[in-house]
């Protein structure tokens, strides 16, 4: 029997197909870790339900630093002045990473400067500074009008609005600016429109900020479905009379008010007061 007949009548085991090993440890981790997360993540929104705030608010891989000649902008603001060595440093490499990830955009004959960019960022970061996810999903754009402008959106005259189908804030710069110089008067129109976003995001992202500022803001709902206590708000003129307009409007009013007097919306509406602070995970006020 020659030896190819041998071949014939015994073959010749093949070499199954398999998964090269690294590619095996590569899926196996790769597995681990989506379990790891998933679980992580359903046991922060127990956490976050319990006890209104997230495992953690600041984590960096690498930190961020402002240009020099933006560095001045920051220890003008009082609310950044306040904070110790190692919030600043959270807060500036917030700053940073909002002006690398939002364009601004000037309109009929507005130059946006460095001064209009660090206002906004700044307000914005100092709004979500208790937020872990602070970068608004659904602002990518920032249109500044010299004044009032016509919108195409609403039909209507604007000093402001959010529009979250194309991404954009859009605010008119006098009235941004007379908003930051009357700052116990309860009407700021940079709040009021990046709550507007903050709120949006609430209801269309998972994150765990989003989850905390929907999920409170239902009980503030429910907390304010009191019709002696909403006479009482009412009749106490706190908020302005635009707040009754819908539940999206009541929130931004609120949010100037809690922003810019917190000390009187504490002492003549506390648990309003606690709901705030709680949906925008905000303790740094000394009250």
């Amino acid at each position: 029997m020659n030896f190819y007949l041998l071949y014939i009548i015994f073959p010749q085991e093949v070499p199954q197909p398999g998964i090269p090993k690294f590619l095996g440890v590569l899926l196996t981790i790769g597995i681990v870790s989506i379990c790891v997360y998933y679980i992580s993540r359903y046991l922060e929104t127990v956490y976050a339900k319990r006890y209104k705030k997230p495992f953690f608010v600041h984590f960096y891989l690498n930190y961020k630093k402002l240009p020099s000649n933006l560095v001045s902008f920051l220890i003008t603001n009082a609310f950044y002045n306040q904070l110790d060595k190692r919030r600043k440093k959270y807060f500036e490499h917030r700053v940073m990473r909002f002006l690398e990830t939002t364009k601004f955009v000037g309109r009929e004959g507005l130059i946006v400067d460095d001064d209009k960019r660090m206002q906004i960022a700044i307000m914005v970061i100092q709004l979500t500074f208790g937020m872990r996810n602070y970068l608004l999903e659904y602002v990518e754009t920032i249109i500044l009008y010299p004044s009032s402008y016509y919108s195409i959106l609403n039909k209507t005259e604007n000093n402001g609005e959010f529009n979250p189908r194309s991404k954009a804030l859009a605010l008119s710069w006098e009235h941004f600016t007379i908003g930051n110089l009357h700052q116990e008067d309860g009407i700021n129109l940079g709040i009021h429109e990046i709550t507007h976003a903050i709120h949006y995001c609430s209801l269309k992202s998972n994150n765990i900020s989003s989850e905390i500022f929907h999920d409170t803001f239902l009980e503030l709902e429910k907390h304010l479905s009191s019709v002696e206590l909403r006479n009482k708000i009412i009749d106490s003129k706190i908020l302005r009379e635009y707040a009754f307009t819908d539940k999206f409007e009541f929130i931004a009013v609120l949010v100037e008010v809690f922003m810019e007097s917190p000390e009187k919306l504490k002492k003549q509406f506390p648990d309003i007061y606690t709901y705030v602070s709680r949906m925008l995970n905000f303790k740094y006020f000394k009250v």
